[in-house]
This record gives C-alpha cells, sequence and structure tokens, in this order.
C-alpha cells in the first residue's frame, strides 16, 4: 500500500459537554469519591481526577467542595422523598424494605453518602437528621399501635437503623438480582422484632 493510498487515521472528536452536563457529571464523580471517603476524606483533586477534568473546570461549576457534597445530599433527600411518596411506601411498621430499596437503587452512592457518611458528620448533621425524620416519623405513627408507649421511640429507631443498615450493606455486598429475596428476609426479620416488643394481646391479658 503506497503513501497516497494508506487509510488516514481519524481521531474520534469529543463531545464538549454544555454546563449543565458537565455540572451533572461532577457531581456523578463526586458522589462515587465521596461514598468511599466522606467528605473530611476527599478533595477537589479527588473529584477532579474522578471526573477527568481540571481543578478550574471543577471551580467554574462549584465554589466549593462543600457546595458539591451539598449538591450530593440534595440528591440523596430527592431520591428518598419520591420512594418514599408511592402508596404503598409505608407498611405495617413504617416506611417499607421496597421503599428504602428503590431509594437506594436510584442512585447507591448518594444513599451511601446519605446514610454512611452525612449523618455522623457534624457539618452535615442538619440534612441527616432530616433523613432521619423522613423516615422516623412513619415508623413511629405505625408501631404506636402495636408497641408500648415506654419504649416506643426506642423500638421505632431500631427499626428504622435496622432496616436502612440492612439496605446499606445489601447494596455494597449484595446481588441485585436477588432484591425480591433480600426484601422478603429483611421483611420477616423486621416481624420477628417488632412482635418481640408488641403489645401482650386481650387473650394474653385475659390469661
Amino acid at each position: 500500500m503506497t503513501a497516497a493510498t494508506r487509510t488516514p487515521t481519524i481521531t474520534p472528536v469529543r463531545r464538549r459537554l454544555g454546563r449543565e452536563e458537565r455540572s451533572a457529571s461532577i457531581i456523578a464523580a463526586a458522589t462515587h469519591v465521596f461514598a468511599e471517603s466522606g467528605f473530611a476524606g476527599t478533595s477537589m483533586a479527588d473529584i477532579a481526577s474522578a471526573a477527568g477534568v481540571s481543578h478550574l473546570i471543577v471551580y467554574r461549576h462549584f465554589e466549593s467542595k462543600e457546595a458539591i457534597y451539598r449538591a450530593v445530599l440534595e440528591r440523596a433527600l430527592a431520591n428518598l422523598d419520591e420512594a418514599l411518596s408511592v402508596a404503598d411506601a409505608t407498611g405495617q411498621y413504617g416506611p417499607t424494605t421496597t421503599a428504602l430499596l428503590a431509594s437506594a437503587r436510584a442512585d447507591a452512592d448518594a444513599f451511601r453518602v446519605l446514610w454512611r457518611h452525612a449523618v455522623h458528620e457534624p457539618d452535615f448533621s442538619r440534612v441527616g437528621n432530616a433523613a432521619r425524620r423522613r423516615v422516623m416519623r412513619p415508623t413511629i405513627t405505625a408501631l404506636e399501635s402495636l408497641v408500648p408507649h415506654d419504649h416506643l421511640r426506642w423500638a421505632a429507631r431500631a427499626t428504622m437503623t435496622y432496616v436502612v443498615e440492612a439496605v446499606l450493606v445489601w447494596i455494597e455486598d449484595g446481588d441485585a438480582g436477588a432484591d425480591d429475596r433480600f426484601i422478603a428476609a429483611t421483611d420477616a426479620a423486621m416481624r420477628a422484632g417488632v412482635r418481640s416488643w408488641a403489645k401482650p394481646s386481650r387473650s394474653a391479658r385475659r390469661s
């Protein structure tokens, strides 16, 4: 083959992302890094590297690491609100395993940032507490007719913590193809736990 007939090498042209697309790509990359290392353990350099852009590009879109972190948490809360808004999201014992898993599956890394990191970080405790309230309130309402008042709040916190932690571990180590089995097993364990705290039945009182 002569030089005149040689097929030229074509370098693919990279499409330049618009501002909204670039911001979204930075948030997505940052979410993954934050999920692994939390806020304090992540630097702007880590975020820029994960997003495949320079520091300058990151700062053109976000004024600080805190601004990016808050954007990630807002996404996580939005996913949680959406999952809890469906008709059957609250069951006999509060928000269902199905609903919380749906929130996690919408963005697993954002769910991990919210529940694994933000709830333990003082600077973001307000957001973490907001997430807890979204799950805790309907749990208390659901359990108040089943559990004695003197340990209702404890039972609600224990139930909430169990389901959230179960979902966290599942999205990290479980098989998405076995979600139905996970939900069934988690619900069965939760039922057993609530029964152990439940008020005695009328027949038991008479006996």
